[in-house]
């Protein structure tokens, strides 16, 4: 899938504009995500706006841009279980060949990132309240040591015409005036607490 998103800060003003919005649409639930990014110890991966991460301890999943000539905010994901079946596995193995020309294949995703070197680059705790209109999804999320943020996003099928996707999106969100942050809560954190990595990487605040 591909995955387009907007995303901003997210302050008081700005949230009495969002509760407008909220009218027209479906609460469905609070999240609790805490992700935990890898890279090597060169940031190879953050070098490609490649984003591997474990989600809650439970999935794998790989965030990357088939053309890196666009913006943070669209980008192609693929997620597995993080005890991958031998099918999964070799999916996985495939992904990481792609972007590591150095990688080893692995019959276990713990193993293979030690075998590999991958080493955690950085923690994501998210509080996210999501709400649906049935096309886009708005979130408010609660980022430790961040902030707060709102997001709106949707999603299409792999190569296909992203432009009406993201015509929508902008047009969902035109009223608000706001100004979109063009990185994700990875070089947010790195750009506070670890200014080489975020500056090693493909996306950046300005």
């Amino acid at each position: 899938m591909i995955e387009i998103e907007l995303k901003c800060e997210l302050s008081s003003q700005l949230l009495e504009k969002v509760r407008q919005k909220l009218q027209g649409m479906d609460f469905t639930g609070v999240v609790h995500n805490q992700d935990i990014y890898y890279d090597t110890p060169t940031w190879e991966l953050l070098r490609k706006a490649v984003f591997l991460r474990v989600r809650n301890n439970s999935q794998i999943e790989f965030k990357f841009n088939e053309d890196l000539s666009q913006e943070h905010g669209l980008v192609n994901e693929r997620s597995f279980p993080l005890h991958a079946s031998p099918t999964d596995l070799k999916k996985i193995n495939a992904l990481f060949a792609r972007f590591l020309s150095t990688w080893i294949p692995v019959t276990a995703f713990q193993t293979g990132l030690k075998e590999n070197g991958l080493k955690e680059l950085v923690r994501i705790d998210n509080r996210r309240e999501t709400y649906t209109d049935g096309r886009i999804v708005l979130s408010i999320d609660h980022v430790e040591g961040l902030g707060d943020f709102l997001e709106v996003e949707t999603q299409c099928q792999d190569e296909s015409d992203t432009s009406l996707a993201q015509a929508q999106l902008q047009a969902f969100v035109a009223d608000l005036n706001v100004e979109h942050i063009k990185v994700g809560y990875v070089e947010l954190w790195l750009y506070k607490h670890n200014p080489e990595a975020y500056k090693a990487g493909r996306y950046h605040l300005s």
